[in-house]
């Protein structure tokens, strides 16, 4: 159904329990969907994994070479190194670059893929009613999420066959705010939005303003901690322990396969409170011949003991870096819990430590919170749950693309929904025309998602050495200072053997 029509529908219509309202909260880690029941004004997740308690489901697709069919979720983990076969993870993160993956010697879209991952996870909700059909979908994304790639996601829906159903993209932590005043806001509340994932650590320090925008007062993201770093050292300890025991055996593609299978069944014992109480005894028995190893508490902390201080230093740093002023703990209302890594004793702990009890909202399915999000914002929407969205003003993000315009070319140099004090990485470009001693004309741009440009600056490059036509290779790279001003760095690269780099560089201030 177009969501449009369900919007306009009478109200009585729009309450019948045919139609169903949903969030999808996509992830690179896991899945999981979320309707919103109207009868009980309140969101329920749907529980993907058949009634064993794990309602979402790993982002994952494999291909079985020997029956050519597509698997999904946990089974794609699982069933790795048992044949031949290609499986796929991550894929959100993979979007924004056209990328093609090759299947039984055939590139495939990416896009389609995802496309198929959507279909097969929105088929869930035929396990509800099987004569269900869905209204409208809110899906999260990302707050980071590039134009390009926002787009390649709509192109998936589309695939799925959920074009007319998808209402919007909205944001992971907008989702969650929705979630978290669907019942009451209080004004002037300022909350730490902690987001666990597999990816990275984010985090940030948020106002609510009278009129019911969420306004950023930081906004921080750690990457070298996140939830896959500590699947990496598990997997290297059981790594190693399987190749104690097989002294003659080589680690082939099969058997690493196995051990990551391996990892996904076991890794959750090692963080979980019952190992404390007595060690625990896991049965490698994909081996030949089989084993069991002990692990014991003292080797699980000394697994997270490195990731506990970065992520105790991490909410330190999302604190103290306030871009308005300095946050203390004291001056924090409420402390959010999102993201599979809440899911690990140590990390409920280690916020335990930093904040009274009172003020943490660990919840007991924390991936499951931005699904359950996504189905109030769509609720509000479609003008079936009171209030609105929840809309965060974020003057850390750009709002536009910056780069330079070249030979009619634009270049990027810092994408549009990126942070500004992020690391944007240098760009290298080739100058189309000889140099002799003149200024080479540079324009810095800024492009709007609706491909709108303005000139924020036309600068000269001036001192750079004579070389031909196509032989001055310049390396640039934008460092912002704050969400205004940036610094244009200029760096002469060279060009091969008869051309080597110069000393030469070049700065200049832009006002953004």
């Amino acid at each position: 159904m177009n969501w449009k029509h369900y919007k306009n529908l009478p109200e009585k219509e729009k309450r019948e329990e045919i139609y169903y309202i949903i969030g999808l909260d996509i992830g690179n880690d896991s899945s999981g969907i979320a309707f919103y029941n109207i009868a009980e004004n309140a969101p329920e997740i749907i529980d993907l994994s058949g009634g064993y308690g794990r309602p979402t489901i790993p982002t994952a697709m494999q291909y079985i070479f020997e029956s050519k069919e597509w698997v999904f979720g946990e089974y794609a983990i699982l069933n790795r190194g048992i044949g031949r076969e290609v499986t796929l993870t991550n894929l959100i993160e993979r979007l924004g670059n056209s990328e093609y993956v090759d299947i039984d010697r055939r590139p495939v879209s990416l896009i389609n893929l995802l496309g198929s991952y959507i279909k097969e996870l929105l088929s869930n909700v035929k396990n509800i009613n099987p004569k269900a059909e869905i209204a409208g979908i809110v899906a999260s994304v990302p707050s980071y999420f590039s134009v390009q790639a926002r787009e390649e996601l709509i192109r998936a829906f589309k695939n799925a066959g959920y074009e007319k159903e998808l209402i919007a993209l909205v944001s992971d932590r907008e989702c969650v705010f929705s979630y978290h005043y669907k019942d009451s806001a209080k004004a002037g509340e300022k909350s730490l939005l902690i987001d666990y994932g597999a990816r990275e650590i984010r985090g940030g320090v948020y106002s609510r303003q009278e009129d019911g925008t969420i306004k950023s007062l930081s906004s921080l993201f750690e990457d070298a901690a996140g939830s896959r770093m500590i699947d990496i050292q598990v997997k290297k300890l059981f790594t190693d322990y399987y190749s104690v025991n097989n002294p003659l055996q080589t680690l082939d593609r099969d058997t690493e396969e196995q051990i990551s299978a391996f990892t996904y069944q076991h890794k959750d014992i090692l963080f979980q409170k019952a190992i404390r109480n007595k060690p625990a005894k896991l049965y490698f028995n994909f081996a030949y011949p089989p084993f069991q190893q002990t692990i014991t508490a003292e080797i699980a902390d000394q697994l997270t003991d490195p990731f506990r201080k970065s992520f105790n230093q991490f909410i330190r740093q999302v604190l103290e870096k306030s871009f308005s002023s300095k946050i203390t703990a004291a001056d924090i209302d409420v402390v959010i819990c999102i993201g599979g890594g809440f899911e690990m004793l140590w990390v409920r702990e280690a916020v335990g430590a930093l904040f009274p009890q009172g003020k943490l909202k660990v919840y007991k399915n924390s991936k499951a919170i931005t699904a359950m999000g996504a189905a109030v914002a769509a609720a509000q929407m479609l003008g079936v749950a009171k209030g609105e969205a929840a809309s965060v003003e974020d003057k850390h993000q750009l709002a536009v693309d910056i780069g330079l315009q070249l030979d009619k070319r634009f270049i990027p140099l810092a994408e549009c929904n990126s942070f500004w004090w992020q690391s944007h990485p240098t760009r290298l470009f080739i100058i189309n025309a000889g140099v002799a001693g003149e200024d080479i004309p540079l324009t810095v741009m800024s492009r709007s998602p609706e491909d709108e440009t303005k000139i924020l600056s036309e600068v000269p490059l001036s001192g750079l050495p004579e070389r031909p036509k196509g032989t001055t290779r310049l390396g640039v790279n934008l460092r912002f200072s704050s969400d205004s001003e940036a610094t244009l760095a200029i760096r002469d690269l060279g060009f091969g053997e008869f051309y080597p780099k110069t000393d030469y560089e070049q700065e200049i201030l832009i006002k953004i």
